[in-house]
């Protein structure tokens, strides 16, 4: 299975080193949230019927230093509105940009 990936990048680094928790709280709260590990890496999972077959996760986010990395295996409606109101928050906080591997915007 294919995975897309995306840099979600701060104007205003100080911004996120300030908001980290707040972040993190947000993400936890999304109702497609499903796993946290050492503190940087949050699983998310749609909530349509899957396959037994499909991976235990839909999308990873990586809280970097600086930026989140995210890992997006597939995206069903769920997925989509959970990242979209995340997305949402941030940008009624602070300016961002959401880049593709090869540093094109995203639709995002």
């Amino acid at each position: 299975m294919m995975s897309a990936e995306f840099i979600l990048s701060f104007e205003d680094k100080n911004w996120y080193a300030t908001h980290l928790k707040e972040v993190m709280q947000k993400i936890t709260a999304l109702e497609t949230f499903s796993a946290s590990f050492e503190e940087n890496e949050f699983h998310l999972v749609g909530t349509e019927p899957r396959s037994s077959n499909d991976w235990n996760y839909d999308v990873r986010l990586f809280l970097e230093k600086e930026r989140i990395f995210l890992e997006i295996s597939a995206h069903p409606k769920s997925i989509e509105r959970d990242l979209s109101a995340l997305f949402e928050w941030i940008r009624s906080c602070t300016r961002i940009s959401i880049d593709d591997e090869d540093g094109e915007q995203s639709g995002w």
